[in-house]
């Protein structure tokens, strides 16, 4: 039998006291699940919580039951009465709905309908889209702000380059008169004569070994040599030229020369340029030019975890065979040809054709249309449900603000204010508190994510996103691909997409295996 957990949450402490939307709540799933012949393993409850904040009690003991179990699992569903009874930012419902498919768990919510195939695949695509959005905005505004920190002449953040160090200093003034303080680089007096001492040995022909025995700087010959390009002792502050890729590695950007910050006197200089021009000359002589073609770099096999042979239920790998790449089924690879005769999938032929399948079946206008009204709909409830907890809060405000207005009054009426400096205190802090809440509410709306009227240009430009998402390199991509996909299982005539908590869908009627010019048709 299937089993389930039910989770209910209210967001004001009234709601809590009363208890009778957590209840009715509760009692609507048990309903649900009773028809559909689930078995209720747990119950878990918010009361008084927003459900803007993953900082929820039986929220986070949920996740954590999840995380800690192996098999079996502590149950095959989440089931609520809404989504945003569980959700109501899309970050939070993206790296949960994760951790759910990481552990094969549904997310059902009752009053809500559960899309199928290529639908619910897409609607969490477009979540991930929504979330890119937001990071991405978010990113964008620090890299300004970061920028004009760095057109200013100051740190962005991190250690200081040997030879200096982080010094605060004060920048300006904000509105109320505060200072503003940012991080400056000083001179280190133990450290900047030996950085001035390496450019000279190098200079005079020294080696890098030689250079590291005398004056210690660095530790390794690659790091000596990092440390002799960097115009930062000419006194300038150089911002944006590196950047991460994929969130692992760290290499130079391919940034367009107007976006790098270049400061000049931004602190002050360690070397002259003439001998940062001279120790630039040497190393440029010292420098190896290799000749000859690169090598190729490694095949990268998008499919790799998701592609299945059907006859064996067995995983496809990827096989590098001097210029031709294929994808093998593990069983034949194991069991020997004769045994298993699978053929080998040309890498290149059905990479091509499940990503064009997924461009054409998935990412339809019509999809992204319901997909935005979906999300309408939704920031709709949201609003509704935040003008409730507003009004419930303006409530609680005025109340608190009329008995403190009665505590006062009758200590102006000679009642002695030691009897009520105990309650006068125990509301204001009150007050103090739902005005808080208040503030988060309209704060948090501020930067919701606000859907302009859907219109047919705007659902093109959506689309034409999506598709550019196709474009990314193969590393991306191969991390993309598996968010949404659980497996796709390959016979000598058809290739059927599984996606995750939906039954099987069959994309598209035909493809070439190991790259036939004539496609074949399915039986």
């Amino acid at each position: 039998m299937t089993r389930i957990a039910i989770y209910a949450r209210v967001s004001t402490e009234g709601q809590a006291e009363e208890e009778v939307p957590i209840n009715g709540q509760i009692d609507e799933c048990r309903k649900f699940a009773a028809d559909k012949g689930w078995e209720v393993a747990e119950v878990f409850t918010d009361a008084g919580f927003s459900g803007r904040t993953d900082d929820r009690p039986s929220f986070r003991h949920m996740i954590e039951i999840i995380k800690s179990s192996t098999n079996p699992k502590p149950f095959d569903i989440i089931l609520c009465w809404r989504s945003n009874r569980l959700f109501r930012s899309v970050e939070h419902r993206l790296a949960y709905s994760r951790i759910f498919r990481r552990h094969s768990i549904r997310f059902v919510a009752m009053h809500e309908p559960e899309f199928e195939g290529a639908s619910a695949m897409f609607m969490e695509t477009v979540l991930a889209a929504a979330d890119e959005l937001y990071v991405s905005q978010v990113s964008e505004d620090t890299l300004r702000g970061l920028k004009q920190i760095a057109m200013a002449g100051y740190s962005t953040g991190g250690k200081a380059a040997t030879g200096y160090r982080n010094v605060r200093k004060v920048a300006g003034l904000k509105p109320n008169g505060e200072p503003i303080m940012r991080t400056g680089w000083e001179i280190d007096p133990d450290y900047a004569p030996r950085v001035k001492k390496a450019f000279e040995m190098c200079a005079n022909g020294s080696s890098g070994p030689e250079i590291i025995k005398a004056t210690g700087v660095v530790t390794s010959p690659s790091s000596l040599v990092s440390l002799l390009r960097n115009r930062a002792y000419l006194g300038e502050r150089i911002y944006n030229v590196m950047k991460q890729v994929d969130g692992k590695t760290r290499r130079r950007a391919n940034t367009k020369p107007e976006d790098i910050i270049r400061k000049e006197n931004a602190h002050e200089a360690i070397i002259s340029p003439e001998l940062f021009d001279n120790v630039q000359a040497v190393l440029e002589r010292k420098r190896p030019h290799i000749q000859g073609r690169a090598q190729n770099s490694k095949r990268t096999y998008l499919l790799t975890g998701l592609l299945w042979c059907k006859a064996h239920q067995a995983l496809y790998t990827g096989n590098t065979n001097a210029s031709l790449n294929y994808y093998v089924c593990s069983a034949k690879r194991k069991l020997g040809a004769k045994i298993s005769p699978c053929r080998n999938v040309k890498k290149e032929t059905v990479e091509k054709f499940i990503l064009d399948n997924l461009k054409t079946h998935a990412f339809t206008s019509k999809r992204i249309r319901a997909g935005l009204e979906y999300f309408a709909r939704e920031n709709q409830k949201n609003k509704q449900e935040d003008d409730r907890e507003r009004k419930d809060l303006l409530i609680k405000i005025n109340k608190v603000e009329l008995e403190l207005k009665r505590f006062f009054e009758a200590i102006a009426s000679g009642v002695n204010p030691e009897n009520l400096t105990q309650p006068i205190e125990e509301r204001s802090d009150l007050k103090n508190k739902l005005y808080l809440q208040l503030a988060e509410i309209d704060r948090q709306r501020e930067i919701d994510l606000l859907l302009p009227d859907i219109t047919d240009s705007m659902i093109e430009g959506i689309r034409a996103k999506y598709i550019d998402m196709f474009a990314a390199s193969p590393e991306k991509l191969k991390a993309i691909l598996p968010e949404f996909i659980d497996r796709i299982e390959l016979d000598e005539t058809t290739a059927r997409i599984k996606y995750f908590a939906v039954e099987e869908q069959k994309v598209g009627c035909n493809w070439r295996p190991q790259g036939d010019s004539n496609p074949r048709s399915p039986p």
